[in-house]
């Protein structure tokens, strides 16, 4: 059965308010809605506790969602930022293909539509209906980036048949009872089936966690159901992202854009112009860039997704991601799109292109909130390993190696860490322990920080070299590896990055194969700086040299400075404010 594409119009959060709900009292509101993230965040660390994947139990991508009885989002763990599942749109699908009545208490659904899961096959969600007191009052849902999917490794699909294996909605466990049928289908489908069914088992594991939780958490506070609670936390999120938006943002009509890198060497344009009135925004990206033939294709889930979190980071960061929390925000983007692409458009790099929305909306509003804006980040390459271990046995897992985030308005940017992905670095001694491979390098790269008065963050490099008598198979993927990160405000630009093969450099996004002793480095770009490089602090400007984060040649030629005549400068001005502070001292005896 294909993917096809939901019958509902367009999957969007609208700006419809929820209906009044029975009243709660502030701090019991508070208690109960804290404990509900808390039974969620159980639920992930019963998925971490129980996964066979790096890219899971390291790399921290996946998701656990609790929803009413409507298919509103009620509450979502703190893991990766792409997964909260903030548009709801798997449940209210699911909902549209199975009748309420015909689900029990035990009954797990699972599908990989990318149209309803994060936007690609590997996303694998599991929902099941929470019952209490034999009535249906909500669902759960987890789902996490698989190790593995099946489809071609060897080139570049151009559809989503190629990709992998497609999973139709259908109950992987039925009253408790699992379906043979679909996980002998799913073993047969993937390289790894062990590692991928064991996933999908830790996934309905955090399932069960949470219905037990839930019962419980019911009971204890003499609750019959969802309905109200979800109303009163909805109301009182929506309530305070209107007011965030309107603290933050003035009403207007504001244009961003930024780039990813296609297959052909030509930048892809993604055009985005925000409209902020009352308290409320639209997100129209009109005038981005046609759907690609190639799989970076970002589906309307995932660039809600993208769009909803940096908009939630600006105005309103401390509320719970729920239903509420995004109702004042409308994503549109034109079907056919970049980033609204018809099925069966590829779609498996969609962080290529999804990572690449907050730069647009951040440029957008760059000139009407200066204090709350970063630069271009470095982001990061998603970096598949497959093949076969020296005894035969497959293996395949995704990594991720991290650029630098951009600097801010008053703070330097941070190295290595993802934004806006907020996935997590795999240790080396995980990597090499899991894979026949030897990491022989790897650091901060240094003069990657653009420069500025606030510096950008340092990208990395990382180098490894194959151990495998088998061929081993890597697609490292990147969205803008040839355009440096860009500075703000007078801030330089960071440096860009490559992808190499033993001293060659390959294509982004395009698998290579390596042989034993071949040799994979990586350098993934660092991050803009924000002001002019000759505002920046003296002492912090020799630190930087001092740390082998700026280069003396940089130092000299982007800030102006001789590192030879630092030391000597930074003493007279440390003497120079140690004056300064004890005349300020006298004066006032």
């Amino acid at each position: 059965m294909p993917v096809k594409k939901p019958r509902r119009a367009t999957p969007r959060v609208t700006g419809k308010s929820v209906r009044a709900g029975r009243h709660f009292d502030p701090i019991d509101l508070e208690v109960l809605w804290n404990r509900l993230v808390t039974l969620v965040d159980e639920a992930a660390y019963a998925i971490i506790r129980t996964s066979m994947s790096k890219v899971v139990v390291e790399g921290r991508d996946f998701g656990v969602m609790l929803y009413d009885g409507e298919g509103n989002l009620l509450a979502a763990d703190a893991s990766i930022a792409s997964k909260p599942g903030v548009t709801s749109v798997a449940v209210k699908e699911l909902l549209n293909r199975f009748d309420a009545q015909d689900l029990r208490p035990g009954d797990v659904i699972v599908s990989n539509n990318p149209w309803w899961f994060m936007g690609h096959l590997n996303d694998i969600g599991v929902v099941a209906p929470l019952f209490y007191e034999d009535r249906l009052i909500g669902f759960i849902e987890s789902m996490a980036h698989m190790a593995d999917i099946g489809g071609l490794l060897s080139g570049v699909p151009r559809e989503v048949y190629e990709e992998g294996l497609i999973i139709p909605p259908l109950k992987a466990v039925e009253g408790g009872q699992e379906n043979a049928t679909f996980f002998a289908m799913l073993e047969a489908n993937v390289r790894v089936p062990e590692q991928v069914t064991s996933d999908v088992r830790a996934l309905i594991t955090g399932l069960h966690v949470m219905q037990e939780s839930m019962s419980s958490f019911l009971s204890k506070h003499a609750l019959d159901g969802l309905t109200d609670l979800s109303v009163a936390i909805r109301e009182r999120s929506e309530a305070a992202m209107r007011r965030g938006i309107r603290d933050s943002i003035p009403e207007g009509i504001y244009r961003g854009s930024s780039s990813v890198d296609g297959f052909d060497g030509q930048a892809l344009g993604i055009e985005v112009t925000i409209t902020v009135r009352d308290g409320s925004m639209i997100i129209d990206y009109a005038g981005s860039a046609a759907q690609s033939p190639f799989g970076i294709n970002s589906t309307l889930v995932y660039t809600n997704v993208w769009s909803l979190y940096v908009v939630k980071c600006i105005t309103c960061p401390d509320v719970p991601n729920n239903q509420g929390t995004f109702a004042p925000i409308t994503v549109t983007a034109p079907e056919g799109s970049l980033l609204n692409p018809i099925f069966p458009a590829p779609v498996k790099m969609k962080p290529s292109t999804g990572h690449y929305l907050p730069i647009a909306i951040l440029d957008a509003l760059k000139d009407v909130i200066p204090e709350r804006i970063l630069a271009e980040s470095g982001n990061k390459s998603l970096v598949y390993l497959a093949g076969r271990k020296e005894d035969g046995r497959a293996f395949s897992d995704l990594i991720f190696v991290m650029g630098g985030m951009g600097a801010r308005a008053g703070k330097d940017g941070l190295h290595t860490i993802g934004f806006p992905a907020n996935s997590s670095n795999i240790p080396i001694e995980v990597l090499e322990r899991s894979m026949p491979l030897r990491v022989r390098e790897k650091g901060l790269r240094t003069d990657s920080g653009g420069a500025g008065r606030q510096r950008g963050g340092c990208g990395q490099f990382m180098e490894f070299e194959s151990l495998s008598a088998f061929p081993l198979t890597v697609r490292a993927e990147h969205g803008k590896l040839d355009t440096p990160p860009a500075g703000l405000r007078g801030g330089l630009p960071g440096a860009a990055g490559g992808h190499y093969l033993n001293g060659r450099r390959v294509e982004d996004k395009v698998p290579v194969q390596l042989v034993k002793g071949d040799v994979m480095r990586l350098e993934i770009p660092g991050s803009g700086g924000t002001y002019a490089p000759h505002e920046r602090d003296l002492l912090a400007l020799y630190n930087d040299v001092q740390d082998g984060l700026v280069s003396r040649a940089t130092a000299r030629r982007h800030y102006g400075r001789s590192v030879a005549k630092m030391p000597a400068m930074v003493a007279t001005k440390a003497r120079a404010k140690v004056i300064a502070k004890n005349k300020r001292g006298n004066g006032k005896k």
